[in-house]
Formats: C-alpha cells, structure tokens, sequence
C-alpha cells in the first residue's frame, strides 16, 4: 500500500494544501494522506509559528471531510523531533510494509542538501515534490544537480507530462531502482500561508483561500488579530 505524508507548519493549512493531497492521492494511488503537524520550523528560523495547538485544531477541522486525509501530532510523539527523517521513521514503524512517500512543494527541492541526514532521507523514502505557482526558480536550475549525489540517478522530473502519462510513469509495479524522486506538476493553487496570515490580520476576506471551519476557527479566536 502506497502512503502519502504531506508535512508542513499549515500555519494555517489553506485549499492549496488539500488540492496538493488530493492530486497526489488520486496519481499515485495513496491509500491515505497524513497531514503531519510541525511542531516547529527547523528550515524556517524566522518564521513565528502559532501554538501548535491551532495549528494542529485546523488541519483537524480541513480534514474532517476527507476520509482518506489524516491529521498527524506524530512529531510530537517521543522522542519528539521536528526532523523529516525521525517523523517519517516512526510511520514506518507503526505501518510496516506500506510505502511511504512524502510530499513537499518544489521549492523544497533546492532546499532539501540541508535536511538533517538528507542522503539517507531521500534513499529509504519516495519523495513527490510539487511545483506551484511562484516557484519559478526551479526552471533556471538543474533539479538533479539541487539533490545529494546518490539521489541524483533516481530523480523522475515529470513535469510537462498529461495526467495520463503521469499514471503510467508512476503506476505501482513499474520496474524501479529503490525509493525515487519526484518532481511533478498538479495545477497547484496559487495560495500560500503567509497571504492568508496578511489578509487574515487586516481583517480582509480569506473564505477563498482557506475551508470554510478553518475560516471561522480563524475568526472565532482571532488566531492572526484581526480587527
């Protein structure tokens, strides 16, 4: 069974997540998804994250609706960690035999060399990242050249492709070389936290960027000040 981990601040999770989820779920298959919770911000030091708790009551409220998505505190689980590399270790402990494959937006990528224990990382799990709108910068870089040496080989850069030759490069049971790598594009939303965190904080409109429990959640407890 194939498993997808979407892992993220989601400060506040927002309709481009869930669009990202359902996409990849649907490609590849995923029988579900977790919404792993960050507990902090490793690779973000000067993003101010929002307790945990809201985070966490909001993925939990944009979930709702979505048998197969599922939130996740498991970074929080001991020994808690916010590394990729511990949370992705203990869902494979609980879920033996299941294939996991972590999805990240594209941008990671140039990113991904500074991960703790990145070459092991990416050598014991599949990775699907996710080009959205804004990440223009992948296009002036060689995407190989943006992983650690013994990934390099295993990259699948699929971007460009119909949905229906996404399917059958990544169907299950195609002939593979161990966990791979890919980068891939699903006509990602063009949202981002921090434009719902700004619009949320002048009190301006966000019901189109967000669901509408995590609007209200949002609102009810003035997670960002509104006015």
């Amino acid at each position: 069974m194939r498993v997808g981990v979407l892992g993220g601040t989601f400060d506040p999770v927002h309709l481009g997540h869930l669009h990202v989820a359902d996409r990849t779920r649907r490609l590849f298959g995923f029988s579900e998804v977790h919404f792993v919770v960050a507990s902090s911000a490793p690779h973000k030091p000067k993003h101010a994250l929002i307790p945990f708790n809201h985070r966490y009551a909001m993925v939990t409220l944009a979930t709702a609706g979505h048998r197969r998505f599922l939130p996740s505190m498991i970074e929080l689980e001991p020994p808690a960690s916010p590394f990729s590399i511990d949370t992705l270790g203990k869902l494979a402990r609980r879920a033996p035999g299941r294939e996991l494959y972590f999805i990240a937006g594209g941008d990671s990528l140039l990113d991904v060399m500074n991960w703790r224990r990145s070459e092991e990382l990416l050598g014991s799990y599949n990775f699907v990242f996710v080009t959205r709108p804004g990440s223009g910068s992948l296009a002036e870089i060689d995407p190989a050249g943006a992983l650690p040496a013994g990934a390099r080989a295993r990259l699948l850069d699929l971007r460009g492709l119909s949905r229906g030759s996404l399917r059958s490069r990544i169907r299950p049971g195609r002939r593979r070389r161990g966990p791979l790598v890919y980068l891939l594009d699903v006509a990602a939303l063009d949202v981002s936290s921090s434009q719902v965190r700004k619009l949320a904080a002048a009190g301006k409109r966000i019901s189109h960027l967000v669901p509408h429990a995590v609007r209200e959640y949002i609102q009810k407890l003035e997670v960002y000040g509104e006015r």
